[in-house]
């Protein structure tokens, strides 16, 4: 092979290394600061007593005012099963406030 040829792979080759390394290093941040995230609006909600029976008022409002696009529809529909599989209307985990937090303007 050409002495350019290997030079290159071996550089690509190296650098992919290190790709994998930064990934390695940043996936626990990222599970870190989405936890961190979680616990922030789960105190908040708690702060100013908001519970998902709300969240979900306002859920059926806003799609009764249209203004969901098709996506958000699907996630809702999915969610509002888990609610129902759950049996109650507690919060369950910040990972579904956070949903709600997201799909839901203030």
């Amino acid at each position: 092979m050409n002495k350019e040829l290997i030079l290159v792979k071996n550089k690509i080759q190296r650098l992919k290394d290190k790709r994998a390394l930064i990934d390695e290093k940043l996936e626990p941040l990222f599970i870190r600061e989405e936890e961190l995230e979680n616990e922030e609006i789960i105190a908040i909600c708690r702060s100013n007593k908001i519970t998902i029976a709300d969240l979900m008022e306002k859920l059926r409002k806003e799609r009764s005012d249209g203004k969901m696009q098709s996506e958000e529809r699907m996630q809702s529909e999915m969610f509002k099963e888990r609610i129902k599989e759950n049996g109650d209307e507690k919060l369950k985990s910040g990972e579904d406030l956070l949903w709600l937090l997201y799909f839901l303007p203030c």
